[in-house]
């Protein structure tokens, strides 16, 4: 049970920081602004951001190591490598947008992994809602509704992920269930025992 209340703690504090960032991002949005790239090329809002996705980077890459699931976890390293890309490139440059799919390409790779091994259909329908999202976003030019949109739909996933593996844990069921698959199975090793 400590490493499920350590999960909700560390799920807390992403959220936290996660809420924390969105309202800063807003704080510098202008009119003139057509993408979350174009709002964080001002210096100070920048700075704000590397520093609480790098402290979000450090609690989600905990999170996930408790996960234990190799693939969600590298997805989550390729996320914050694209983000870090984002941060330090100019959005006027070619290079900024690579780092931009590296981050779209991810979550979906993500998304995609758990809607495998979780098979909920809201899961499902929210991965095709990334997939359409991100077809739109290299259409338009004033994308910035377009990145909203992807950024609450993965956002939304992920809260729902955590409430689907997580919080089950803490049913008596599933607690009993994960005890009994780790016990050796006793009926058996009689049953299979010659008799006399």
């Amino acid at each position: 049970m400590f490493i499920v209340y350590l999960q909700h703690f560390l799920f807390a504090c992403m959220i936290i920081i996660y809420l924390y960032v969105i309202c800063n991002v807003y704080h510098y949005y202008t009119i003139n602004d057509g993408s979350i790239s174009s709002i964080i090329k001002n210096k100070e809002c920048n700075e704000i951001v590397f520093i609480n996705t790098s402290a979000m980077g450090i609690v989600t890459l905990i999170y996930e190591f408790f996960r234990n699931d190799i693939f969600s976890f590298f997805s989550i390293v390729f996320i914050l490598i694209g983000i870090y890309g984002v941060l330090l490139y100019d959005h006027t440059m070619n290079i900024h947008f690579i780092y931009c799919f590296i981050v779209f390409i991810s979550i979906l790779l993500f998304m995609c992994n758990h809607c495998c091994k979780v098979k909920d259909i809201i899961l499902y329908s929210s991965l095709c809602v990334q997939g359409i999202l991100c077809s739109i976003i290299f259409l338009e030019t004033n994308i910035i509704n377009c990145e909203i949109y992807l950024l609450a739909n993965f956002a939304f996933f992920y809260i729902y992920l955590h409430f689907t593996q997580v919080c089950k844990l803490e049913t008596p069921v599933e607690m009993s269930n994960c005890l009994t698959d780790t016990q050796p199975d006793t009926m058996n090793i009689v049953s299979n025992e010659p008799d006399n």
